[in-house]
């Protein structure tokens, strides 16, 4: 976690709140020392950081910050040889690795150090987010209900899916509308004769409710429409104590 805030830091760095942030031992003087040759550390400067996950896939903005920034920083890339995948899949997940490879690998030499380390560390910073990476990364869910999740996610209109890691915090109205219905029926999780849910089987795909939730209430809940009810009730089993 250590690894992943100061990472966070770094690309969402606003000079007005540099003094409040948590920054990692030493991460300001490298940051510093990483743009120097740029003017330092100024609001435009750090503007363009923080623009860092809109920055054109194989266009730097501040040519070989990356690079410096990387090197100086983590475990997970080294000057000489490159990204170190191991380190990578420890603090990103498998998922992340696995649809980035080919730009962590070590390229040819029709490619910089600096251009390398920037489009890597940019397709993982861009990937480790995505709705499809964050069911890959869940634990405690069933390789059919991550495909169920995905499955329902390409109904989706994709302007939604920035709405997907909302559903962690279980907001009172649902994220994406439906979405939560599309998968638990994709699993055969509610019993149409008896309009109940088969909790061994919710437990099993998708690891709530915890063993011994007080549940009796939960098929009670009622949201304006079934998709919404559905939402409520699935959020009534994933929190109970």
């Amino acid at each position: 976690m250590q690894k992943r805030s100061g990472i966070l830091i770094a690309l969402c760095l606003w000079l007005s709140v540099r003094k409040s942030l948590a920054l990692l031992p030493n991460e300001s003087d490298i940051i510093d020392k990483c743009i120097l040759n740029y003017g330092g550390l100024t609001p435009e400067t750090a503007e363009r950081l923080g623009r860092f996950k809109d920055w054109s896939v194989d266009y730097e903005e501040i040519p070989c910050f990356t690079r410096c920034y990387l090197a100086d920083m983590f475990d997970f890339y080294n000057n000489s040889t490159g990204f170190d995948k191991d380190e990578v899949v420890q603090v990103f997940g498998e998922p992340v690795y696995n649809a980035c490879q080919k730009k962590l690998e070590l390229p040819g030499s029709e490619l910089s150090s600096c251009q390398h380390a920037y489009e890597g560390f940019h397709c993982i910073t861009n990937l480790e987010n995505h709705p499809f990476t964050v069911i890959d990364n869940m634990a405690n869910i069933s390789q059919s209900a991550k495909t169920a999740m995905k499955e329902c996610l390409q109904d989706v209109d994709q302007a939604k899916w920035k709405s997907f890691t909302a559903y962690g915090d279980y907001p009172v109205i649902e994220p994406i509308p439906c979405y939560t219905r599309c998968f638990l029926d994709k699993l055969h999780l509610f019993d149409q004769k008896t309009r109940l849910w088969k909790v061994g089987a919710m437990r099993q795909h998708l690891g709530v409710p915890a063993k011994g939730a007080v549940i009796r209430s939960c098929h009670l809940q009622r949201g304006k429409d079934r998709c919404a009810t559905y939402y409520k009730q699935f959020t009534c089993h994933a929190l109970a104590a």
